[in-house]
């Protein structure tokens, strides 16, 4: 970024890497898909931290840990800058600071195709070549068709963005119309059920926010990777912390899966205590914390 006379103008890569204008995305290189290994993704890059919750337990995340369904990547908003997941199609996700995000997430219908649910922070979608089109997952909106690269933002109260840099994407969102996004047009979604806006170009606040990492083409490097998974190490058991945002989803399916996964945390009394704490909120638990008495 550079400063003239008090406004940020955008340097020449992030004009680049924002399509503006439009047809300088077609003149980037085009990178073949890689596979990633044996599982649905890989990590194939992180800049900072990183944890992994798979099952009951809280994993740190590094570079070649293979990735499954189900599996709640998260990174802090103070140390955790990028992570880019490639999936076995060449389909790479970024991720930036703040990002909470749940891979191939287990829902009922259509919906179950989705990537991965991005229940908070910035993530960034690239397609590879030919490759099949894709679906993401917010609280606020839907975003499916994407075919080229995305730019999504999960944000607090339901709000969001959502910016096609290549392609299309199809939103879909609670009481109000489905909208199409084409190249380098820009929806920014206000918090408690504002309605949607769509704008011809990213506007300054949007160039502002989104991750410096998305505003340069990465090469991809899962084939680093092949064979030669990494494990990622344990530091601990899940708390309620750590869940308790997925429980408390205003999405009951996502509040179902929620329940199915750590329904066996119950067991300790920091989790149980939280649960109980928070019942309102997630009204599900309530037959496992006041089980019906046998007659």
């Amino acid at each position: 970024m550079t400063e003239t006379h008090g406004t940020v103008m955008p340097s020449r890569r992030q004009i680049l890497s924002l399509c503006v204008p439009p047809c300088l995305s077609a003149a980037l290189p085009v990178l073949p898909a890689r596979a990633a290994g044996s599982g649905l993704a890989l990590t194939t890059i992180l800049d900072g931290e990183a944890a992994l919750l798979r099952g009951e337990t809280r994993l740190q995340l590094t570079e070649g840990v293979a990735l499954q369904a189900d599996d709640i990547v998260e990174l802090p908003e103070k140390s955790g800058r990028l992570l880019r997941i490639e999936f076995a199609d060449g389909l790479c996700l970024d991720l930036g600071p703040g990002a909470r995000t749940l891979l191939a997430p287990r829902l009922p219908g259509e919906r179950g195709r989705a990537r991965a649910y991005l229940l908070g922070g910035w993530a960034k979608l690239t397609l590879p070549p030919k490759g099949q089109p894709a679906l993401l997952l917010t609280p606020g909106f839907d975003a499916g068709g994407i075919d080229g690269n995305a730019v999504l933002a999960a944000l607090p109260d339901g709000a969001g963005q959502a910016f096609a840099e290549a392609g299309r994407i199809e939103l879909r969102m609670a009481g109000a119309a489905p909208i199409a996004l084409k190249t380098n047009e820009w929806m920014s979604l206000p918090p408690a059920g504002g309605k949607p806006v769509v704008h011809p170009h990213p506007g300054p606040a949007f160039v502002q926010q989104v991750p410096r990492p998305f505003l340069d083409p990465l090469p991809s490097r899962a084939a680093l990777f092949a064979g030669k998974e990494r494990t990622p190490k344990s530091v601990g058991m899940i708390s309620y912390a750590d869940a308790q945002d997925w429980m408390d989803n205003p999405d009951p399916a996502l509040r179902r899966l929620a329940l199915t996964r750590w329904r066996g945390l119950l067991r300790s009394n920091e989790f149980r205590a939280g649960a109980l704490m928070g019942l309102k909120a997630h009204p599900e638990w309530q037959p496992l914390l006041f089980p019906p008495q046998a007659k």
